[in-house]
């Protein structure tokens, strides 16, 4: 009976020393700040929100039963080899040439996965730039195939606007932001991932926070809050207590759409009807997998989105850097590619750092191939 008590006491001992280090290690700055209070209260009001969390229009979710669960397992230990590169092609821009251009050119230079760098308008905005080593709350989780970036922190020019499309760590990045913030003029993010940027030091009044189908101006640009079917969080009890969303940004020459993360919903069309044509969409079309396609596309459907959105050309994105889903590394080109012919859709695949002058006509290079 006196070794059976001790066991109790042992494993309760246990429990508790792991819950009380959870809770310690969720205090940790990377892990960003829940809503609470007032700052709740003001989220609560959005039409995406049920009073408890944020909610997607066709009530897709992330949750998993028990079956898919199993089968998520299931697939985790049978999972297919390549999904690494061998290697990886890293292109470098002169930052002198990525610096504002007077004569208003406008380029787009691809970081791989979401992070892109879009000169437009005379301004530098930044989309998702997630450029720290890992892609999770420690460096030496979900770390980056190459750890070498088109620009370095360093060299990144004035940041006119950082657009963030949700709060998950492969897109909204601690150690970028804290490299970063000193040298961005204003953030622009859905609703509760000010609190996060406001915890690590940005400036409150830096920050605006959209809902789905608000707009704001940047001078000449629109920048238009658009809605997506994800999901939000950081840690072990914020699930979805931050909202997820896609962006339009159209200036005077130019109309392109930015995906965020999304599965594949009736939203690409009514965006579409209000914010199209587009000129461009950069649209996800990685880290999918059929037990969770609800919240992340497979490509073919990628390719149909941009039908839905009335685009005229797609890049391809959320691939290529972070292997945070099962397939082979270039399968999500390979099959993008084939359906995008199949619905005449162009389609452009640019290496990553490549600087594209986007008002020219470009031809797509499928250049995964030689890795």
């Amino acid at each position: 009976m006196r070794i059976l008590k001790y066991t109790i006491l042992t494993v309760l001992s246990l429990v508790a020393v792991g819950f009380m280090a959870a809770v310690i290690i969720l205090q940790l700055p990377q892990f960003g700040t829940r809503p609470q209070g007032q700052y709740l209260a003001a989220l609560q009001q959005s039409a995406q929100h049920n009073g408890e969390v944020f909610v997607n229009e066709e009530g897709a979710t992330a949750d998993m039963g028990g079956r898919t669960l199993l089968n998520v397992i299931k697939a985790y230990m049978n999972a297919p080899e390549g999904r690494h590169p061998d290697s990886l092609p890293i292109l470098h821009p002169d930052p002198a040439d990525v610096a504002q251009d007077s004569l208003g050119e406008y380029h787009l230079t691809w970081f791989g996965h979401s992070s892109f760098l879009l000169e437009v308008d005379n301004k530098n905005i930044l989309l998702d730039p997630m450029l720290g080593p890992a892609a999770a709350p420690f460096s030496f989780q979900v770390r980056r195939f190459s750890q070498d970036l088109p620009i370095t922190m360093e060299n990144l020019p004035q940041i006119d606007a950082v657009i963030f499309s949700h709060d998950h760590y492969d897109h909204l990045d601690h150690t970028t932001i804290l490299a970063i913030k000193d040298k961005v003029s204003h953030f622009y993010v859905p609703l509760g991932l000010k609190g996060h940027l406001v915890g690590w030091g940005v400036d409150s009044n830096a920050v605006t926070e959209l809902d789905w189908w608000e707009e704001v101006q940047m001078d000449d640009i629109r920048l238009a809050c658009t809605p997506s079917q994800h999901f939000s969080g950081r840690g072990l009890t914020d699930r979805n207590t931050t909202l997820w969303c896609s962006w339009v940004i159209t200036t005077p020459e130019q109309n392109i759409y930015f995906s965020g993360d999304s599965g594949y919903f009736k939203g690409f069309k009514s965006i579409g009807e209000k914010y199209g044509p587009f000129d461009l969409a950069l649209i996800e079309c990685g880290q999918y997998n059929e037990l969770w396609q609800a919240i992340h596309m497979l490509p073919e459907q990628s390719a149909q989105a941009a039908v839905d959105l009335n685009a005229k050309a797609m890049i391809p994105i959320h691939w290529g850097m972070f292997e945070l889903a099962l397939h082979p590394w270039k399968e999500p080109a390979e099959r993008v590619t084939v359906k995008a012919k199949e619905l005449g859709m162009p389609l452009l695949t640019p290496k990553i750092g490549e600087r594209l002058a986007i008002r020219e006509e470009l031809t797509t290079d499928e250049w995964w191939n030689a890795y």
